[in-house]
């Protein structure tokens, strides 16, 4: 009999030992999530484009040349800044300009003659009063333009800014020799710019003046300022293949001629929209989805959405205002994880 117990409790121990320790319960997965909250609102749609800053064409001064002459001396460049009647050019009387004046002062001479003459025959009764007074009417007209071209081909001229502004252009050198009339030089007010930005043939017919613009430099200096749309240039430019919007650029806010700028042009406002952070809608082989936040659960949900407009996708249906969705920490989510909230995000960025 105690053969038999011995036995029944050696086969007691050696059954307790290959069972081993009791198994421990695994854990389920928990995922550290940040939450936003679906909202209502008005969702701009904006078009997107790049250009440049440049002199308002219309409220750009020239220099012109009067009469032909030789360019002497350049006393500004492009990109100077200049006050009001500061010297730009000078410029000398050329050859031709020698020979008209002399031609002038001849026919000048020549015409006070005919006068003198016209007076001795009315004495004789072989000319009227009218024949006097039109060929004395001559001689002064012919006198005066010899003496006008005399005064400005006689000296050196210095052509001066019209304005207080920058220098544009000048579209002469020493020695050149300009016609009458020839633009010399172009100068611009400081403050008279304005953006030109390339926008797509398609988007084109979509903006207006007026429209909203959000203008932003593209380099260090941070220049911004929200403006309007001042005119639409449909012409597609043969270089970008794209038309043009001209963005108004008021003065004093750190813009600078030449300076490459991005603009958001708002073409449309979406009125009660629905929408949700864009980080929080994902795509697969089915459509999109994103992760609501249902009692501490990753619920799955497919949605229809719409515009995306910056930060912000609008969600056409799937989804009502004041359910929150997972953005921080969805791509590592499936359906029905346990979720656990880091920082809080108050909404979509604005």
């Amino acid at each position: 009999m105690k053969h038999i117990i011995l036995v029944a409790a050696l086969g007691a121990a050696l059954a307790a030992a290959c069972s081993g320790p009791a198994s421990t319960p695994v854990a389920e997965p928990v995922a550290l999530v940040t939450l936003a909250d679906v909202k209502s609102g008005d969702l701009p749609e904006t078009v997107s484009g790049y250009g440049s800053v440049e002199f308002d064409p219309s409220k750009q001064h020239t220099i012109n040349a009067e009469i032909e002459a030789r360019v002497l001396e350049i006393m500004a460049v492009p990109g100077d800044t200049v006050e009001k009647d500061q010297i730009v050019l000078r410029l000398g009387p050329s050859s031709v300009a020698g020979v008209e004046m002399a031609r002038a002062r001849r026919d000048a001479v020549a015409a006070q003659a005919a006068a003198d003459r016209a007076n001795r025959l009315r004495e004789d009764g072989l000319a009227s009063d009218a024949d006097v007074e039109a060929a004395e009417t001559n001689a002064r007209d012919l006198a005066a333009l010899a003496a006008s071209l005399e005064n400005r081909t006689s000296a050196v001229r210095s052509l001066r800014a019209p304005i207080a502004g920058v220098v544009d252009a000048v579209l002469v050198e020493p020695g050149d020799l300009v016609a009458p009339g020839l633009m010399i030089a172009r100068l611009a007010s400081a403050d008279a710019i304005q953006a030109r930005i390339g926008i797509e043939i398609e988007d084109a017919s979509r903006l207006k003046p007026g429209d909203a613009v959000s203008l932003s430099a593209l380099d260090a200096s941070s220049a911004a300022v929200e403006t309007v749309i001042r005119a639409i240039d449909t012409r597609v430019d043969p270089g970008t293949r794209m038309a043009n919007a001209l963005v108004a650029v008021p003065a004093g806010q750190g813009f600078l001629p030449g300076e490459a700028v991005r603009a958001e042009i708002v073409v449309a406002i979406h009125e009660g929209a629905l929408f949700v952070p864009r980080q929080a809608v994902f795509r697969d082989e089915t459509g999109t989805y994103v992760f609501v936040a249902d009692k501490a659960l990753a619920t799955l949900t497919r949605v229809e959405t719409g515009l995306t407009s910056g930060n912000r996708t609008e969600i056409i249906s799937g989804l009502t205002a004041g359910q929150s969705v997972v953005t921080d920490g969805a791509a590592i989510l499936s359906d029905g994880m346990k979720l656990r909230t880091g920082a809080a995000q108050s909404g979509p960025a604005q």
